[in-house]
C-alpha cells in the first residue's frame, strides 16, 4: 500500500497530523461504516475519503494457481466486479471494476508476458468471458472448472423437472414437494431412513422426477467418484448419453454445458482446485457492502476490500 498522491491537504493549517492519517488508514481496514469511523475520530466523512483517494493498494503478482470469479458489487457504474485470487496462498490478487471482456483484456494486456506465463492452473466458473481470458493470456495453463459450478447444473436440471411436474399436482402436494425439494438434491447415501422414505414417496408421484433423480444419483455415484481425468472423461461421456436417452427437455442446457466445457470439467479430477476461498471472500464483501451501505466510487471500494481482505495486517 502506498500514497499515490501527495497529502497536501494534511499540511494546510496542520489540520491533520501524520499520526491521525495513519490511524484513519489502519481503521479503514475494519468492517465498519465510514460514518462510524468519522464519529469516532471527529473528522468528516469527506476528509476520510480524501485520505482514501490518495491511497493505492497495488495488485499482487500473478500466482501459480490463479482463480477468477465475479461478484455483485454495484460500484463504479458496473453491476458486477471481478475478483482475482491466489488459490494456494488463499489471498486476493486484485479486484477489477467490471467483468466485461474489453476491460479484462486491457488489464491482462498490461501485465508482462513472462509473469503471465507463470500461471500453471487457471480456475474459474463456466463463464465464456473467463474462458476467453484463459485462451488469450494464459494459453499454456490448465483450465479447471470449480466443481460446485458444474455440479449445480445437475441440480438445476432436476429442480426444473420438479417444478414442471409439480404444476400437475394438488395444492397440498405442491406445497409438500416445494418444502421437501432439498431432499431430492441430497446424495442418497447421506439420507436418513426417514428422509429415504420421504424421497421414495416423492418419486412414486412422478415418472419424470424419478428419472431425473436416477440421473442425478448416477452423476454422483458414477461420475464424481472417478479418481482421474481419463476415468472421469469416460464416465461423463457415458452419463451424458444416458441423460440424452431420458428425453427430459430440462437436461438439454446441462448437457450442452458439459459438452462445451468437457475438457475443463474433467481437468478438475486431476487438479482438485476450486474457488472456495473466493466464495468466502465474496461473503465478506457482502458484509462490507451492508455495513458501508455500498461504495459507488470504485477506487474507494477496491481499496476497502483489499485492505479488509489483506493478510498483511
Amino acid at each position: 500500500m502506498r500514497f499515490e498522491a501527495p497529502l497536501s491537504f494534511a499540511a494546510k493549517g496542520k489540520q491533520m497530523t501524520k499520526r491521525l492519517i495513519a490511524y484513519v488508514v489502519d481503521a479503514f481496514r475494519d468492517i465498519r461504516s465510514v460514518a462510524e469511523l468519522s464519529k469516532e475520530i471527529g473528522i468528516s466523512t469527506t476528509s476520510i475519503f480524501r485520505i482514501v483517494a490518495c491511497l493505492f493498494v497495488p495488485r499482487k503478482r500473478l500466482p501459480r494457481v490463479f482463480c477468477m470469479d465475479e461478484f455483485k458489487g454495484d460500484s463504479g457504474g458496473s453491476k458486477y466486479q471481478t475478483t482475482l485470487a491466489d488459490g494456494e496462498a488463499k489471498e486476493i490478487v486484485d479486484i477489477l471494476p467490471t467483468r466485461y471482456s474489453k476491460d479484462l483484456d486491457a488489464y491482462f494486456s498490461s501485465i508482462d508476458r513472462e509473469e503471465r506465463q507463470g500461471v500453471a492452473i487457471f480456475v474459474s466458473d463456466m463463464c465464456g468471458t473467463f474462458k476467453g481470458v484463459k485462451e488469450n493470456f494464459f494459453p499454456k495453463s490448465i483450465h479447471v472448472i470449480d466443481r460446485y459450478h458444474f455440479i449445480r447444473q445437475v441440480h438445476w436440471a432436476l429442480e426444473n423437472v420438479r417444478k414442471r411436474e409439480q404444476k400437475r399436482m394438488t395444492v397440498t402436494e405442491r406445497k409438500w414437494f416445494k418444502r421437501s425439494r432439498s431432499l431430492l438434491k441430497k446424495p442418497a447415501q447421506n439420507l436418513t431412513e426417514t428422509e429415504k422414505g420421504l424421497v421414495a414417496t416423492m418419486l412414486e408421484k412422478s415418472d419424470a422426477i424419478r428419472t431425473a433423480y436416477i440421473l442425478k444419483e448416477g452423476f454422483y455415484t458414477y461420475v464424481l467418484s472417478q479418481q482421474n481425468k481419463e476415468a472421469a472423461a469416460t464416465a461423463l461421456s457415458t452419463w451424458i448419453e444416458e441423460a440424452k436417452k431420458s428425453g427430459l427437455k430440462e437436461w438439454r442446457y446441462c448437457l450442452r454445458a458439459y459438452r462445451n466445457w468437457f475438457d475443463e470439467i474433467t481437468n478438475s479430477f486431476n487438479y482438485p482446485w476450486n474457488n472456495g476461498y473466493i466464495e468466502g471472500t465474496h461473503n465478506k464483501i457482502k458484509t462490507v457492502k451492508r455495513v458501508a451501505f455500498g461504495m459507488r466510487n470504485f477506487h474507494h471500494f477496491r481499496t476497502k476490500l483489499l485492505l479488509v481482505c489483506s493478510k498483511d495486517r
